[in-house]
């Protein structure tokens, strides 16, 4: 009788700690979502700090200007932007072409032509 007295007590005391285990990860698991959701929430309202990095302009100050010199009549299809290059992809008259602008310079990088397989000379 004191054998079965002893398991069921060790049993018990093993029911308790799973349970304690179970309640204990359960609760961190629901603080890190609501940490999560807190730093969503924290980010969201500081648009400020998202454009920390763009100079502000006052007004009536013009801010640094470059320009880029297509061909007379080119059209600008699409714009890329990469790290500290900025990809021009045109089409003018005499045909298509990506103008590569260093963004910091404003200095252009390399023109290239964009011509069919079948008329490269």
């Amino acid at each position: 009788m004191t054998r079965q007295a002893t398991d069921a007590a060790a049993r018990k005391r093993t029911e308790r700690t799973l349970v304690f285990i179970v309640v204990f990860l359960g609760l961190l698991i629901v603080a890190g979502i609501v940490a999560v959701v807190l730093r969503i929430i924290y980010l969201s309202s500081q648009p400020a700090a998202q454009q920390a990095e763009v100079p502000a302009v006052a007004a009536g100050e013009a801010a640094d200007a470059a320009r880029l010199a297509l061909p007379a009549g080119a059209v600008v299809k699409s714009v890329s932007l990469a790290g500290d290059r900025l990809a021009i992809h045109y089409e003018a008259a005499g045909g298509a072409g990506i103008a590569v602008v260093d963004v910091a310079s404003g200095a252009l990088v390399r023109q290239i032509d964009v011509v069919p397989a079948g008329s490269e000379p």
